[in-house]
């Protein structure tokens, strides 16, 4: 039975951990330098990686609407890797995960805004 206990704390331990580790390169803009700035950055998508229910009830234009669920299968629709991505943020867990889900897939720009 302790055995049990031990290992259910080390599961919860790396669950947690994984959350919190940095995503590699991964750069956090704040939102009135990104908007002085923009021209430096070229060509760019930002990605919101809300719900469509939530998209919807306040909508962003100019933006790629993947909620982050959906954003493993459906990226290729609206990205490619060599894009700079800038992601809208809903939670620093959130952005972090799009931004690991992005980075496997081979992009080397992402940014977070703040």
């Amino acid at each position: 039975m302790l055995w049990l206990i031990f290992i259910s704390v080390i599961i919860i331990f790396f669950a947690v951990g994984r959350q919190l580790w940095p995503v590699p390169n991964l750069k956090h803009l704040d939102y009135k330098d990104f908007m002085s700035r923009r021209d430096e950055f070229g060509d760019y998508k930002i990605l919101d990686i809300r719900d469509a229910f939530e998209y919807w009830t306040e909508p962003t234009t100019g933006t790629i609407n993947i909620s982050l669920g959906r954003l493993p299968y459906v990226w290729e629709k609206h990205l490619v890797p060599d894009d700079r991505v800038m992601i809208m943020p809903t939670g620093i867990f959130k952005s972090k995960k799009a931004a690991r889900i992005l980075r496997k897939q081979g992009f080397q720009f992402i940014y977070v805004i703040k």
